[in-house]
């Protein structure tokens, strides 16, 4: 029997154990390939397709527009009143994630070297990220409106005048933490502690172990999380739809949380802006994302 097998091997047979491997890998790969290629290939294909498209009421046929619904995503972008702020919001959105991810990496740095009060710290910023969104905002805003005027003996809530974008944005950050303090703290703790031994003997400081040991240990994760950031610039709605729902303030608004708004309730004659829209959107940000990544590997510092 043995021999049987050596022979099976020798002429390129495959063993039992090695095709039970390969239908497990294979049953285990079958489920995300499969969500991934109708939630993300077919979708966008479909989406990319309707962006040339023209719906006729009156036949409900769809024929061939060209680029005019282009022209009239472009006319919205740019001319829309209801859109006059959101370019400047959507700008702001990004710089505050850069922000985070910044605060990401210095609080997982003080976890990673278990400093005074580290762990509760990791507790206070990841476990936001455990509840459910929609829970969390109600919560914050119950507390912006309802709790914040009684402890700081003010008439207006956080949700209330020039202070709604400010509170807002700082809960994109805030929730945006837990993230990458899981991602970072997980990175960091796979730098050899040898390093920072022996950088402690040469009198390296806190802030020198950081920017000379860690981040260069880090990067490759640092520059993930900025082409993320760049991908989803026209995305992220900064928790308008969590906390508003569909009557948000057009002042506060993003180009996400406008393009949700009217996915939600456009009807068929309208799917082809929207579409043409994000179709612009993803020009701008797949070129820049890429040249972005390419760029910060290409200049970025050295493990040596």
């Amino acid at each position: 029997m043995v021999s049987t097998s050596n022979e099976r091997k020798k002429r390129g047979g495959v063993s039992r154990k090695k095709r039970n491997d390969l239908i497990f890998y294979a049953a285990m790969l079958a489920f995300p390939l499969l969500q991934f290629a109708i939630f993300y290939i077919a979708v966008n294909v479909n989406s990319l397709v309707m962006a040339f498209e023209r719906y006729d009421y009156t036949t409900g046929e769809t024929s061939f527009a060209g680029f005019g619904q282009f022209r009239q995503a472009f006319y919205l972008l740019f001319r829309s009143p209801e859109l006059s702020a959101a370019w400047k919001n959507t700008l702001l959105l990004f710089v505050f994630s850069l922000i985070g991810d910044g605060l990401g990496v210095l609080f997982s740095f003080y976890i990673a070297k278990k400093k005074p009060l580290a762990d509760l710290l990791k507790i206070g910023i990841v476990l936001p990220t455990l509840l459910s969104a929609i829970a969390m905002a109600v919560l914050f805003k119950y507390f912006g409106e309802r709790a914040f005027p009684v402890l700081f003996h003010t008439e207006n809530g956080l949700f209330s005048g020039d202070a709604v974008l400010p509170v807002l944005l700082f809960y994109h950050v805030w929730m945006g933490l837990g993230t990458s303090v899981l991602v970072l703290s997980g990175t960091m703790s796979a730098i050899p502690e040898s390093l920072f031994e022996a950088a402690e003997l040469d009198g390296c400081t806190f802030l020198k172990e950081l920017f000379c040991i860690t981040i260069p240990m880090i990067y490759p994760t640092l520059v993930t999380f900025l082409v993320i950031d760049i991908a989803g610039i026209f995305v992220g709605q900064m928790g308008l739809y969590h906390f508003f729902a569909d009557e948000a303030d057009p002042a506060l608004f993003t180009y996400g949380y406008y393009l949700f708004r009217e996915a939600r309730s456009a009807t068929l004659a309208e799917y082809p802006v929207l579409a043409a829209m994000g179709a612009l959107f993803t020009l701008v940000t797949a070129p820049l994302a890429l040249f972005s990544k390419k760029i910060m590997l290409r200049l970025g510092p050295s493990t040596e």
